[in-house]
């Protein structure tokens, strides 16, 4: 969606989805900015001018985990689907990664590794689920306190 609706649609949508049912896990997915980095690269300016678009809409999120009198008991996860597309180097399979929220270091910086498999992981060690044997990601328990 060029014109920018989209992922205004889908914060407006999950700010109203927070306050009114509360949930206990949400994901919340901005599909513009991959679609903005395939068209025009990554690494651009009009890249990173979505990018604080989308700060913005992560502000409303926040606030709204705030006003439904969830923020101490909430754990937000930041992350991508990649850095880069195409090939086996770590720049193109390493995954962004930001927690914060309850239980969680602050200000903390790991240094290992991280790839999209273990966001599944660490969601699974927040609720206490048991990982399925298959899985091949390992939850980032460096994170917590």
């Amino acid at each position: 969606d060029p014109s920018g609706k989209a992922d205004r649609a889908v914060a407006t949508h999950s700010c109203a989805y927070i306050k009114e049912k509360r949930p206990d896990l949400i994901g919340i997915f901005f599909d513009e900015p991959d679609h903005l980095g395939h068209q025009i690269g990554h690494d651009t300016e009009a890249y990173y001018q979505k990018l604080e678009e989308l700060d913005g809409y992560i502000a409303e999120i926040v606030n709204a985990v705030k006003e439904a009198g969830m923020w101490d008991d909430t754990i937000f996860i930041l992350t991508a689907d990649h850095k880069g597309h195409g090939g086996k180097t770590m720049q193109e399979m390493q995954t962004p990664f930001i927690i914060s929220g309850k239980g969680i270091k602050k200000g903390y910086n790991f240094t290992e590794s991280m790839m999209q498999f273990d966001v599944a992981s660490t969601i699974a060690y927040i609720f206490k689920l048991q990982q399925p044997q298959v899985w091949i990601g390992r939850p980032m328990k460096q994170v917590f306190k």
